[in-house]
């Protein structure tokens, strides 16, 4: 992993993250005062980003490339789209990761600590918690709710199978 800081005149890089709904949605101060509290991080294909087990509470906005997300060894999801967030919840509840993050090829990801919250002041501060916190929440009600239709389609996929059970 490469980590470097964010160039306030790398207006590509700008640009993109201004396509993402969290920095979107900051104005035009708050925006280069959290990214003065970002990192860069770049990684190589099949290189560990986030290790499931680990406890940190650094939380992840995808720029480039593709992440392979595992669950005790195995690949359960993708990480591929402009503003993809992961590691949220390790700012949300201090608890060891519960996947494991992998880049599948080259990635550039924007890397906040959580402690970073702490660190503001005053009115900032509040509106950056009350932002990341509603973009957190809205992230994990969709992640439910694909949870909910996985559970549901693996439920039927059992039901149809116990109906083709052959009796003995």
């Amino acid at each position: 992993m490469k980590e470097f800081a964010f160039d306030p005149t790398d207006t590509s890089t700008l640009a993109r993250l201004r396509k993402m709904p969290i920095f979107d949605a900051m104005d035009i101060t708050q925006l280069p005062k959290v990214l003065k509290l970002a990192k860069l991080r770049r990684y190589e294909t099949n290189e560990i980003i986030i290790e499931e087990g680990d406890t940190d509470q650094i939380v992840y906005f995808l720029i480039l490339g593709s992440c392979m997300v595992e669950m005790e060894g195995m690949e359960i999801n993708y990480i591929s789209k402009l503003g993809d967030v992961f590691g949220e919840m390790g700012i949300i509840d201090q608890k060891p990761r519960s996947a494991t993050i992998r880049a599948e090829k080259e990635t550039l990801c924007l890397a906040l600590d959580g402690s970073f919250l702490d660190r503001l002041k005053g009115i900032d501060k509040l509106a950056a918690q009350a932002l990341f916190y509603r973009i957190f929440s809205e992230m994990l009600a969709a992640r439910i709710r694909d949870a909910n239709n996985s559970i549901l389609k693996l439920e039927n996929q059992l039901e149809d199978l116990s109906v083709q059970r052959p009796s003995f």
